[in-house]
């Protein structure tokens, strides 16, 4: 807890209050200011919006991609089912800075050759697709967990399912997937967390895109190109409180939505196996 105590420390004193001795936890001079012109250098309304713009629907259609792929890997025996599966232990092994510069290629001439060809850099497409296809970032992970919810399951259900007239699909729909409530609210939330807190892909695929991820990375340039007009009269050591600032603003709205949901992410962790 040390670093979000002295994060949030920072955040509200002034920059005088770094060159004090005597203020260690609690600021001498309260101020919102700091956190207000953060938010101004960061842009963060827009910078908030385009994230979760990528992140919700990024993590809404990964969870279907991969439960999908979980259920098939759980319930049905097909040729290549091991192999295949191997495929998603590798993409849990495998980094993505591996494939990164094949994708970036991709992306760049993405069609069908001969007939057309588009490119897809510094568009949101270039994070839905691999989403859509259950290539997202830690896929192989989320259909693990799926594999493993949907195969402790009973087999009654689906036995049941069938006598009533059920197809595949119709079981999986009505059956299935509200007996997985808390492994989709689990892969869901590890999307959102990680799509949130990515910056390498984005940073790999975005130009002009910004993200809460990436103006992260990219604080201290971003202050001194829209707040530090007079940096010789500001010191390093008290930029760091528009640092700290920054850092709390990115993450203050996962830490809200874990507040609120702390004891759904338990218990769905649980329930899901991840502890095995």
């Amino acid at each position: 807890m040390y670093p979000v105590i002295y994060m949030v420390s920072c955040a509200f004193r002034e920059s005088n209050d770094m060159n004090n001795p005597a203020v260690i936890w609690i600021p001498q001079h309260f101020t919102l200011s700091v956190i207000k012109d953060t938010v101004k250098a960061m842009d963060f309304g827009n910078t908030l919006k385009n994230t979760l713009i990528l992140n919700i629907g990024c993590s809404l259609v990964q969870v279907c991609s991969c439960a999908v792929t979980g259920y098939g890997f759980a319930r049905f025996s097909f040729r290549g089912k091991n192999f295949l599966f191997g495929i998603v232990i590798m993409m849990i092994i495998v980094p993505p800075q591996v494939i990164s510069l094949p994708l970036y290629t991709q992306f760049m001439n993405f069609g069908i050759k001969g007939l057309f060809s588009v490119n897809l850099i510094d568009s949101m497409l270039t994070m839905y697709l691999p989403a859509v296809t259950g290539n997202g970032i830690r896929s192989g992970l989320m259909i693990l967990i799926f594999r493993q919810f949907f195969g402790g399951l009973p087999k009654e259900l689906e036995d049941a399912a069938c006598i009533d007239g059920c197809g595949a699909f119709r079981t999986f729909i009505t059956v299935m997937i509200p007996n997985a409530a808390p492994a989709f609210l689990t892969v869901f939330l590890f999307s959102f967390v990680w799509y949130w807190n990515d910056h390498y892909m984005s940073s790999a695929f975005f130009t002009n895109t910004k993200t809460v991820a990436l103006v992260l990375k990219n604080l201290d340039s971003e202050l001194k190109k829209n707040l530090f007009n007079t940096a010789d009269r500001i010191s390093s050591r008290e930029q760091i409180i528009w640092k700290e600032a920054g850092c709390l603003i990115s993450i203050a709205p996962v830490l809200l939505i874990y507040v609120f949901l702390q004891k759904h992410f338990t218990e769905a962790i649980v329930h899901s196996g991840l502890v095995m």
